[in-house]
């Protein structure tokens, strides 16, 4: 039965109007599902949600449980499926998690110290663009015009696609990067075979710099928290801008990406006066 729910889903996600970043993540999702569960019922899910727990954090479960209900949901319209078992099914809210917080100089001097060309210039990208990994991962040469120093971002979250400013110092790594590494494909960051650059290889050496360099580990995440938190605090960019620079829908999302400041926090309580009567 497995068999065939794992079959049908795949095609649902095909046919689906999803962006490639979002097809690959739910192909994953099914795939999982089909290896852990035996049937699509409501006590198969709850013991799948209680798996899922165990293993990942709270707002990866939260996200892979609403990919499956999507796609449950289809099933229902198409009759392959009675009910949805994860309507049923009780849903833990996401626990937020404190996110570690990383001046733009921490993470410069964090930079510094990456000596492969390639990965330097993938997280300088991240650090002066905001992107999400996976958006500056799937970049290709085309996407950047020289020009008019603007960056094309075509595999977006959710299909949305945006064009950003290039910072003038990222535009001069980047040209060096292209003018001492042999770049032999349409591939933005490849290997010397022609292949896309390893993630894994991207992100072991940069928790590895961070360790040596401030003793935390600091995760291509945390570039894109720091480029908000940037703006917002040292140079006064509105929560808007931010909003459309990170590729949100909801500027209730940016807010979380906009890490409080505890000098911005003292100096608002110092402005405290005693009241004269």
């Amino acid at each position: 039965m497995m068999v065939f729910y794992e079959e049908r889903l795949l095609t649902l996600i095909e046919q689906g109007p999803y962006s490639p970043l979002t097809k690959k993540a739910y192909r994953s999702d099914v795939r999982h599902l089909c290896r852990n569960v035996t049937r699509i019922d409501v006590p198969s899910m709850q013991r799948y949600g209680t798996l899922l727990r165990t293993s990942y954090a709270s707002t990866t479960v939260a996200r892979r449980l609403h990919a499956l209900s999507t796609l449950f949901d289809q099933l229902v319209t198409e009759r392959a499926l009675a009910h949805n078992p994860l309507a049923q099914t009780k849903r833990h809210p996401p626990i937020a998690r404190r996110r570690s917080r990383f001046s733009y100089d921490e993470v410069r001097s964090v930079l510094e110290r990456i000596t492969d060309e390639t990965i330097y210039a993938f997280c300088f990208l991240l650090l002066h663009t905001g992107l999400r990994f996976a958006e500056a991962h799937a970049l290709r040469l085309t996407d950047v015009d020289w020009d008019t120093k603007q960056l094309f971002v075509r595999h977006g979250k959710g299909g949305r696609m945006r064009h950003l400013p290039l910072h003038d110092e990222l535009h001069r790594v980047l040209l060096r990067y292209l003018e001492t590494t042999c770049v032999s494909s349409q591939e933005l960051f490849s290997t010397e075979t022609g292949r896309r650059f390893p993630a894994e290889r991207i992100r072991s050496t940069l928790r590895e710099a961070s360790l040596t360099q401030l003793g935390r580990i600091l995760r291509p995440h945390d570039l894109r928290v720091t480029f908000a938190t940037t703006l917002y605090h040292e140079h006064e960019t509105d929560v808007l801008t931010i909003m459309r620079l990170l590729g949100h829908r909801d500027v209730r999302t940016t807010q979380h990406y906009i890490l409080p400041s505890s000098d911005i926090d003292r100096a608002s309580v110092n402005r405290l006066k005693p009241t004269t009567y």
